[in-house]
């Protein structure tokens, strides 16, 4: 067997264990099925003849006819190589030796060691990608719907213009509570929001008390967990569309809102002022998937959401 470069003591011992000390050799699987193949009542006699007749009997012309024999129709009856493998030889047995010789680096230790370490790095690399390909299906399970919303950390799944989401937000300053998003939209959450960053606001709590709101209620505002009747929240309502001028310059300094257009205190609880540049791509998730919240320029509301959204979601609509 021949060897080139140097192997240190310990990989002779792990090749001599692996090998079983027989060396690097053709499969005898593949030996014995080619044997087997020339030993056939059909392959062997045919063998012979041209192993017999060439140089000898038969002229090299004839010979040649005969490796080539069937190559057209059906090359197996007389191992040969197809036409358009050709170029790789004569005889179908001849190449698949010769290949098998290629394929264990012709007997060489060193060379079969480079090819293993560079077959190995290539099923690693593949095998992560194709491991992410598979595992992306069900990547995280479903906390991400699309590739969108999991590279935007579900951004795309609110708003599907995220730049101009982006701008809207930042001009809303501090007026979205993150650790309240599930009540934002309400009153009430607009309210403890504002009272948590100044403490009450002495022109809120009049309007509210003359909207007819109970002094408990109003009093009970700065309590961060305080709840507050439906009705009620519509007067807050009512009283808000009351705020405007100095008093809402007021608020909207205290909240740090820049957003052109706001004209009442109820505006911070309506989306198309709250997102002048993004809110005809706002969506809701429905069992059907997103919905666009309103569907034309005039703010004009997507009304299938009365029947996909849970109705204390929509209730307001209804």
């Amino acid at each position: 067997m021949a060897t080139t470069g140097s192997l240190t003591a310990l990989q002779l011992n792990a090749a001599a264990g692996l090998l079983q000390n027989q060396g690097i050799g053709i499969s005898s699987n593949l030996t014995s099925a080619i044997a087997s193949y020339e030993n056939t009542a059909l392959i062997s006699p045919f063998l012979s003849t041209i192993s017999t007749g060439t140089g000898n009997i038969l002229s090299a012309n004839v010979v040649a006819n005969l490796e080539t024999l069937a190559a057209n129709t059906c090359s197996a009856l007389s191992n040969s190589i197809p036409p358009a493998y050709s170029g790789l030889g004569v005889q179908m047995t001849d190449v698949i030796l010769a290949e098998a010789v290629v394929d264990i680096c012709s007997n060489n230790v060193s060379q079969l060691g480079q090819a293993v370490n560079q077959a190995q790095g290539y099923t690693e690399q593949t095998s992560v990608i194709i491991n992410s390909a598979v595992n992306s299906q069900t990547y995280l399970s479903d906390t991400f719907t699309t590739m969108n919303n999991m590279i935007t950390g579900s951004v795309t799944a609110v708003n599907l213009y995220p730049d101009a989401f982006g701008t809207d937000l930042k001009n809303l300053g501090r007026l979205i509570n993150l650790k309240n998003l599930n009540n934002f939209g309400s009153p009430l959450a607009l309210v403890q929001q504002l009272y948590s960053l100044s403490g009450t606001i002495p022109v809120v709590s009049v309007a509210f008390i003359a909207a007819g709101i109970t002094q408990d209620v109003v009093l009970n505002l700065t309590n961060p967990t305080a709840s507050v009747s439906d009705s009620a929240q519509r007067l807050m309502y009512n009283a808000m569309t009351q705020i405007t001028g100095d008093n809402l310059t007021q608020i909207l300094s205290v909240l740090g809102v820049t957003t052109v257009g706001i004209e009442t205190m109820a505006d911070l609880l309506n989306p198309l002022k709250l997102f002048p540049n993004s809110y005809q791509s706002l969506t809701a998730p429905t069992e059907y998937g997103p919905r666009d919240i309103y569907v034309n320029s005039s703010g004009s509301v997507n009304t299938t959401l009365i029947r996909e959204l849970p109705p204390y979601v929509v209730s307001s609509l209804v």
